[in-house]
C-alpha cells in the first residue's frame, strides 16, 4: 500500500531547497543510542527545563509517513534544519519532527494496526531528562529537555538515534530517516502544510478502523477516500466485513 509517496517527495524537495539557502546539518547515525532509557515517563518541571520544543506559543508539527520504496528513505540519516539544542538561545523553540519510514508487507488488512504500532513509539519513548508534554493527531508535539540532560549532552541527535532504534525494532520496518526543524515558525508551518493532507489520509484510516458502519455521504473524509486508491480498497473491505457480520 502506497499512501504518502507524494508527501515524502514534497518534504525532500523542501529540504533540498533549504540546503541551498542555509545550513542543514546531516548525519548518518550508524550505531545505536547510548543515552539511558527511563522505566517510566519523565517529569521535567518548568524551572528544570533547558528548552521546550513545540510549546503552544510557537509553531509545532509532527508527522509519521511511510513507503514501501526503499529508494525513498536514507536509512538512519538525520537532518537538522536550524540550531541544535545547545545552540538554541530561547527557552522555547519552534519544532518540526518528520519521521520517514520504509516498511514491508503492508496490506489493506494490517496497515492500520501497524501504523498504530509505529505511532505509539513517540508516546513510549522514555529517555532520561526528556519529557513528551503533549502530542496530538493534529500534527502538534510538545516536549521538554531538562537542564541536567542538556549538561550531559542530550541533543536532537540523541533523540533521533533513540527514535530510530525503536522503530527498527519492529520487524516490518526496514529503514528510518528523521528530519528536525528548529529554525523558525515559517519553516515549521511550510512542512505542516505539506503533511496536512497526509494527516487527512490517516484520519480517514482511523475512522474506517473504528467504525463498522460507514456512511460515506456524511463523512468528512469522503474526498480523501475518493482520491486515494488504497483507502478506497480499505473502505470496500470494511463494507464487505460489515455485510458478512450483518
Amino acid at each position: 500500500m502506497e499512501l504518502f509517496k507524494t508527501h515524502i517527495n514534497q518534504i525532500n524537495a523542501f529540504l533540498e531547497k533549504k540546503q541551498k539557502e542555509c545550513s542543514v546539518t546531516e548525519r548518518v547515525l550508524d550505531h545505536q543510542s547510548q543515552w539511558p532509557r527511563a522505566e517510566n515517563k519523565q517529569l521535567v518541571l518548568g524551572q528544570d527545563t533547558a528548552v521546550e520544543l513545540g510549546h503552544p506559543q510557537t509553531a509545532s508539527t509532527s508527522a509519521l509517513l511511510w513507503t514501501n520504496d526503499d529508494a525513498m528513505i536514507q536509512n538512519r540519516r538525520i537532518s537538522i534544519l536550524g540550531p541544535e539544542l545547545s545552540q538554541i538561545k530561547d527557552t522555547r523553540s519552534a519544532f518540526g519532527k518528520i519521521v520517514l519510514v520504509q516498511v514491508q508487507g503492508f496490506t489493506e488488512e494490517n496497515t492500520y494496526l501497524r501504523y498504530r504500532q509505529m505511532e505509539q513509539i513517540r508516546y513510549n519513548l522514555y529517555l532520561k531528562g526528556y519529557m513528551m508534554r503533549g502530542a496530538s493527531q493534529f500534527q502538534r508535539e510538545w516536549s521538554r529537555v531538562s537542564r541536567d540532560a542538556m549538561s550531559q549532552g542530550f541533543s536532537l541527535e540523541t533523540l533521533g538515534r533513540s527514535l530510530m532504534d525503536q522503530y527498527l525494532e519492529l520487524d516490518f520496518v526496514r529503514s528510518v530517516q528523521i528530519i528536525f526543524i528548529t529554525s523558525n515558525n515559517e519553516d515549521v508551518f511550510k512542512v505542516s502544510e505539506i503533511s496536512k493532507s497526509a494527516m487527512k489520509i490517516i484520519g480517514a484510516m482511523n475512522k474506517m478502523a473504528k467504525e463498522m458502519s460507514l456512511d460515506c455521504d456524511s463523512c468528512e473524509y469522503v474526498e480523501v477516500c475518493s482520491e486515494v486508491a488504497s483507502l478506497r480498497n480499505m473502505r470496500r473491505r470494511r463494507e464487505q466485513e460489515g455485510t458478512a457480520h450483518a
